[in-house]
């Protein structure tokens, strides 16, 4: 997948498609593009933050790291502890060599560069008032770093009544929430839409004041078909 040769792929993970790595090209282009127009080096402090929900075998974040060691940093979502663990894995494989020209680490730490954590759309958020989709309670001490530059998601978007059309090597081997989106299709990219202005958000939750000097659009992308 995207020079990613090896990539480790088990049940229940789904298993990356040409379109996710068209997905990724359009990512990519995205980022080459601010680059150059914030004229970012790199090893500048201030990476080029990209939230990948739903990360599954990490395919997306990881092929973004490693295209782009020295100028983003990815933190990866996902529902399932065995996607969370095994993306985190397959990125040590990937992102492992590049550590010490990037992270300037001795140890072979990828966080510094992709972070794969166990959390849905809807929870990851610092919004305290808002109840949250899973527990009903967000936690107090557990604050997220937001401020991405891009969302990028393969989301569970095939509607319920149209489960029973796929093939048995697909529903037979991937999970059904990472293909299932609920009734229309549509529950976890409306979750998706609804966080990304916290997500994006260039002011800080406490005091509002922009804690980021350039006021440059951000983006989502989603392969939804």
């Amino acid at each position: 997948f995207h020079y990613l040769t090896g990539l480790r792929i088990k049940k229940p993970m789904l298993c990356p498609r040409p379109e996710t790595e068209e997905l990724v090209e359009l990512v990519l282009s995205d980022i080459d593009g601010l680059i150059k127009q914030r004229n970012i080096q790199p090893d500048e402090e201030r990476k080029i933050r990209i939230l990948d929900v739903g990360c599954g075998t990490g395919a997306i974040g990881i092929a973004i790291a490693h295209r782009y060691p020295r100028h983003v940093e990815v933190v990866a979502l996902d529902v399932l502890p065995e996607a969370v663990e095994l993306s985190n894995e397959n990125a040590e494989r990937f992102l492992g060599p590049l550590i010490g020209e990037t992270c300037n680490n001795d140890q072979v730490d990828v966080s510094c560069l992709y972070q794969a954590i166990l959390c849905s759309a809807v929870d990851f958020t610092n919004n305290q008032l808002e109840p949250s989709g899973s527990t009903g309670i967000i936690n107090a001490e557990q604050r997220y770093g937001m401020e991405f530059d891009i969302v990028v998601s393969n989301p569970p978007y095939i509607p319920t009544k149209d489960m029973q059309d796929l093939s048995t090597d697909v529903v037979g081997y991937e999970c059904h929430g990472a293909l299932c989106g609920g009734d229309d299709g549509l529950n976890v990219i409306r979750d998706i839409v609804h966080r990304l202005p916290e997500w994006v958000s260039s002011t800080t939750a406490t005091t509002g004041v922009s804690s980021t000097p350039d006021q440059q659009p951000r983006r989502c992308w989603m392969e939804v078909d």
